[in-house]
């Protein structure tokens, strides 16, 4: 008998334990449970502030050594800070925080701020909406985070956002510095309250930085969806050629904004929803080196891809790699400072791929790929070049605009089709000295270039006006084009030199057509219709 009630009770035991509650996790905090209100709307505002009570929620990180705080519904906030190994989880997009008016200063930032070193660390954002509310944020500058953003993040390592949306920020909306490890995936950005007098970028990503992956990022900015500004505009060399930062930037973005050169950047999956500007890099001293951009489409006004030292004699990029762009122009524009264009290449530069690049329905004679006068580039490899353009009446604006100095110029695999065009029209690739773009953009931004005491501006700026393109090797190869005047109009400039081959041309479109002032060095040509 006790033989048997010990068996029974050995066989019973796990029963008991699965009947038992759960034991709680301090290191998991449903907001609803803790008191929240959860009164808000993430789209609409409105409700309990509740600031003090989900920030004594996140403090809690540091001593319990890991914090999930789980939203489980929209909570109305004047600026949160998060630890190292925290995470914050919602629900779903109903779920989130919505920024209270004149808060003027991140939804989201980071505990420990800072230009140098990363003290925080293992991050994560699951989820949810985030809302800026934008229109009733005021200029003020936050001593430490600067201009009013959705998410500030200063000084990270190991950090992730995904299923997140991101809306109505003033300034940026996801703007980090001093970052490794980074992934952001799955984001929507949606910017449609549009204050004019401030920058409104999407992902804003500034040095020093370290692998990140952007994933599948949809939505609209009034300014870049995507920035890569390594270095950014206030930084520059003293009249001393010391590189920093100015106190234009400190006070614009924040005492604990860094710079510096960034590495190992993968970005697949773009959808541009009628952006002012899609994706900027910009670099001056600091190095970027080995990006690549893939799968970038949608619609944009202004500008598709501007990669520019932004008024520097300057630019450090590596290698860097474009492929599968089909970004389609609508209208109007937003700017005036400068002709629209799907890319402008400017500075210095190693190595540039763009690879099936495609041009559908063009409203405009805006030109896809624009190298600056000041761009010195080793090499640029345009491989695949699709363009449709149903227009009847087409301008003389050629579709590659060499301006600059290039060592390798390699175009091949190019398909131009202009079935309704009344006439042959513009060209291929063209050089020119036509400086009046770069000159009204100088003449715009004169304040930026002739910035205070000590800082240089862009002296070297007026030089480039009377510069003259120089290509030391250019490869034209497997065209088939119509509607063309010409495949190159080398109006200017040298091209040491040229290597055409396998074009199919119709016999109204010159190969190449030479004013008296051009050089051409050597000519290697399988084409029929050179002339």
């Amino acid at each position: 008998m006790k033989r048997t009630l010990l068996l029974t009770a050995l066989l019973l035991a796990p029963l008991a334990v699965l009947h038992t509650a759960p034991a709680t996790d301090a290191r998991i905090v449903i907001a609803s449970e803790a008191g929240a209100h959860l009164d808000s709307d993430v789209n609409k505002g409105g409700g309990t502030d509740d600031t003090a009570l989900i920030q004594s929620i996140l403090d809690r990180a540091p001593k319990l050594g890991a914090l999930k705080l789980v939203v489980d519904g929209a909570i109305l906030v004047t600026g949160l800070k998060v630890h190292s190994n925290t995470t914050i989880e919602c629900l779903n997009r109903a779920c989130g925080f919505y920024l209270a008016d004149n808060s003027n200063r991140p939804i989201i930032a980071n505990a420990t701020p800072q230009a140098e070193g990363r003290a925080d660390r293992n991050l994560s954002f699951l989820g949810g909406t985030y809302n800026g509310n934008a229109e009733h944020q005021d200029k003020k500058l936050h001593p430490v985070y600067g201009a009013t953003t959705a998410v500030a993040l200063h000084g990270v390592e190991q950090v992730l956002f995904r299923d997140v949306s991101i809306c109505n920020s003033r300034g940026f909306t996801l703007y980090l510095t001093n970052w490794r490890r980074v992934v952001l995936e799955n984001i929507y950005i949606n910017v449609d309250q549009v204050p004019s007098h401030l920058s409104r970028d999407g992902i804003h990503l500034i040095g020093p930085g370290e692998f990140v992956s952007i994933r599948n990022v949809q939505g609209r900015t009034w300014d870049d969806l995507i920035a890569l500004n390594i270095d950014d505009f206030h930084a520059d060399w003293d009249s001393e050629g010391k590189f920093g930062y100015d106190s234009g930037w400190r006070k614009s973005w924040g005492s604990a904004a860094g710079f510096g050169s960034v590495s190992d950047v993968d970005i697949d999956g773009v959808q541009a929803d009628d952006c002012a500007q899609v994706i900027r890099i910009l670099s001056r001293a600091s190095r970027l080196d080995r990006v690549s951009i893939r799968n970038v489409k949608g619609t944009y006004r202004d500008f598709g891809v501007w990669i520019t030292p932004y008024f520097r004699d300057g630019g450090n990029i590596g290698r860097l790699e474009f492929e599968n762009i089909d970004l389609r122009p609508v209208g109007p524009l937003a700017y005036d400072y400068v002709p629209p264009f799907l890319f402008w290449f400017a500075g210095k530069m190693e190595q540039v791929t763009l690879k099936n690049i495609s041009s559908h329905a063009l409203i405009d004679d805006r030109p896809l790929v624009w190298i600056q006068p000041d761009a010195k580039i080793d090499r640029l490899r345009i491989d695949g070049l699709n363009v449709y353009d149903p227009r009847k009446e087409i301008g003389h604006t050629p579709l590659v605009r060499a301006d600059g100095r290039i060592a390798l110029l390699q175009v091949r695999d190019v398909v131009v089709q202009r079935p309704q065009a009344t006439s042959p029209a513009g060209s291929l690739i063209s050089t020119s000295m036509d400086r009046s773009a770069l000159k009204a953009f100088m003449d715009a931004r004169a304040g930026i270039v002739n910035r205070g005491k000590g800082m240089r501006g862009w002296p070297e700026g007026y030089d480039f006006l009377t510069s003259q393109p120089k290509i030391q090797r250019l490869q034209i190869s497997g065209v088939v084009a119509e509607g063309l005047e010409h495949l190159l109009d080398h109006q200017t400039g040298t091209i040491e030199s040229l290597d055409l081959r396998d074009l199919s041309i119709p016999n109204s479109t010159k190969a190449v057509h030479q004013s008296g002032e051009a050089k051409i060095g050597s000519l290697s040509s399988t084409s029929n219709h050179t002339k």
